[in-house]
């Protein structure tokens, strides 16, 4: 942090013993240092929450990416689905199928089977344990 030799601290310590002298010398140490502790304490908090910060930052610029990237995917994904779905309906539009109106094709009377099995559930029995 700061750029201090041991020959300055050895000078600033001669200072400090000739000024506050030598019965106090001691108590202002240990306040000196309870002070510097508590600004470093500070200062590494301070770093800490700016890591953070910049982590969550590229978290959220991560997250947006994704999300873009989720939107162009279901974009297209929809596109060559309307596509399909617009070849499919022109083929079946070229190619319709003419049947009797007295006759129901197979799809329509499989249909109408399937609904009837549906509408109508046939009632079981209740399974009894095997010993």
């Amino acid at each position: 942090m700061f750029d201090v030799s041991f020959a300055e601290l050895i000078v600033i310590g001669i200072v400090a013993l000739v000024v506050i002298g030598p019965e106090r010398l001691p108590a202002v140490a240990r306040t000196v240092g309870y002070f510097l502790g508590r600004a470093r304490r500070y200062v590494d908090q301070v770093k800490r929450d700016l890591h953070e910060e910049m982590e969550l930052d590229s978290l959220k610029k991560l997250k947006d990416s994704m999300h873009e990237t989720i939107d162009s995917f279901e974009n297209s994904v929809h596109s060559q689905i309307s596509e399909i779905q617009e070849t499919v309906g022109a083929q079946s539009v070229a190619k319709p199928e003419k049947q009797p109106q007295g006759e129901k094709s197979a799809d329509s009377a499989r249909l109408a089977g399937s609904k009837e099995t549906t509408a109508s559930p046939v009632p079981q029995e209740p399974r009894q344990p095997e010993n």
